[in-house]
């Protein structure tokens, strides 16, 4: 009878030991404090990172001057942050930045992952604005007429004359430069009825024509002198010189002459001859910086035409 009964406890001293160790798992279980937890698996974003990000972008400016673009070239990052140095930020991946003025900025890039990793790289940025070029001051061949019609011939004309004009001794009595010649006239071009365009083309029609290469884009003043003899009010619109800025070279004068011009500058004051007026009028060039001179007159008389001149507008 009395081993039955230690039996009894040994079987009651194991049961309750077994709830006691079922307890403690149950407790442990919720409890991640306790040490026995340090041998779990990590969570995700506890992993360490072993791909960091590395920030790192070029530079390229534009034709603005002020506004650059900035390539991202950073590896690694998912999240980025532009501080242009200038009081600007960007989050976009490349940057793209106008400065406000010339200097030199400190443009930085922050380059982030998923797990916090981050990166930086700057980049000084020195905003220069470039000098301008000064305009093309074209040489314009003997364009005091000194030689006669040498550079003034184009080299055909339909339906007209490639004589460009009359070479004269009755031109302005300036020099090229302006100065005076000490003389009462030098070398100029000479036009009469039956070399002028007017009052309509004809084969005896003589244009002066000369290609030259300016700026593009950019205002230039086209200016001479011409005197007039006498205004017999036998031509609609009256005795003239004109000498037209053409957009573009042309091989045959008359083709020149139909297109549409960038500037026609009208010399119709009739003071005698020997007696010289300056015109001179602003233009600006085409895209191409390639155009050229078509002088030519309509009267019925003696007309002259002397000094012209194509140089940049300040």
């Amino acid at each position: 009878m009395k081993t039955i009964i230690n039996l009894k406890k040994q079987v009651f001293g194991r049961s309750i030991s077994a709830l006691i160790l079922m307890v403690c798992i149950s407790f442990t279980s919720c409890d991640p404090s306790i040490s026995a937890l340090e041998f779990d698996l990590p969570e995700a974003n506890s992993k360490e990172d072993e791909t960091p990000p590395s920030a790192s972008f070029s530079a390229t400016v534009s034709s603005d001057f002020l506004t650059y673009d900035f390539s991202n070239t950073s590896s690694s990052a998912t999240t980025y942050v532009w501080d242009y140095g200038d009081g600007n930020s960007s989050t976009d991946v490349d940057g793209l930045n106008t400065f406000p003025d010339e200097g030199t900025y400190t443009v930085t890039l922050t380059a982030s992952d998923k797990l916090g990793k981050s990166s930086t790289f700057s980049l000084d940025v020195e905003v220069v604005e470039p000098e301008t070029p000064p305009a093309i001051n074209p040489e314009i061949v003997n364009g005091d007429f000194e030689s006669g019609t040498s550079g003034w011939k184009p080299s055909g004309c339909t339906d007209c004359s490639t004589n460009a004009f009359n070479a004269s001794s009755d031109g302005s009595p300036l020099n090229y430069d302006g100065s005076d010649s000490g003389s009462s006239k030098t070398p100029g071009a000479k036009y009469t009825s039956s070399t002028s365009a007017g009052p309509s083309l004809g084969s005896g029609t003589r244009y002066g024509y000369q290609a030259i290469t300016v700026t593009p884009n950019t205002n230039y003043i086209l200016e001479y002198e011409y005197a007039i003899k006498t205004d017999n009010d036998d031509i609609e619109g009256g005795d003239r010189a004109i000498i037209s800025i053409v957009d573009g070279w042309y091989d045959d004068a008359a083709t020149a002459a139909s297109s549409t011009p960038l500037l026609s500058l009208v010399g119709d004051e009739a003071n005698g001859k020997g007696n010289f007026e300056v015109v001179k009028q602003v233009f600006a060039s085409n895209a191409s910086g390639e155009i050229a001179i078509l002088m030519y007159a309509i009267t019925n008389d003696e007309l002259y035409i002397d000094n012209v001149k194509v140089y940049p507008a300040e």
